[in-house]
């Protein structure tokens, strides 16, 4: 009987140090959350400053392991490689490219306000780049249009002389 009660200890021990191990786990992914929606909260107001990186930009606090900080559709702020370094990484069509990293918050903010003018820059580029060439209205002078006019009338009164000589109503 006492060998089970040595066993019930080891495992009641063991079940407590697997909890503290994973209220650990949660505490840091916790930290990183916090972390990052502080961040959300020091950048949220440069972007509502300007109504067109409102329209650009959306930062959305995503949840998971890693928890992300998305800055628009292709970069995102993510703690790594510890929760208490910020590292701004961009997907591209070669894979994932750390842009920008430290542990300082301030720092992390005066990079994404200069991220975030260079995506401006080149959003707008693109459009400029997109925008269809618009084709002036062809304009015809009054000139031409009666110029036009009288060849028509002129073709138009060859065509029933020809058709009137052809049908033999005609006789020269």
């Amino acid at each position: 009987m006492a060998e089970h009660d040595d066993l019930s200890g080891a495992l009641r021990k063991a079940r407590l140090a697997e909890a503290a191990h994973f209220e650990a786990v949660l505490g840091i992914k916790d930290s990183k959350s916090l972390r990052l929606q502080v961040l959300k909260d020091d950048v949220a107001p440069i972007i509502a400053a300007t109504p067109e990186a409102a329209n650009v930009f959306d930062l959305a606090l995503v949840p998971g392991e890693p928890p992300r900080l998305w800055i628009d559709l292709i970069s995102f702020v993510e703690m790594e490689p510890d929760y208490r370094t910020y590292r701004l990484q961009q997907d591209n069509q070669g894979g994932r490219e750390a842009l920008f990293e430290t542990a300082d918050r301030a720092e992390m903010v005066k990079y994404l306000k200069s991220y975030l003018a260079h995506r401006m820059i080149v959003r707008e580029r693109q459009i400029v780049r997109t925008a269809p060439v618009l084709q002036p209205v062809a304009r015809y002078s009054i000139g031409a249009i009666i110029f036009a006019w009288f060849n028509g009338l002129i073709l138009g009164l060859l065509v029933l002389l020809f058709s009137a000589i052809s049908l033999g109503k005609l006789k020269f």
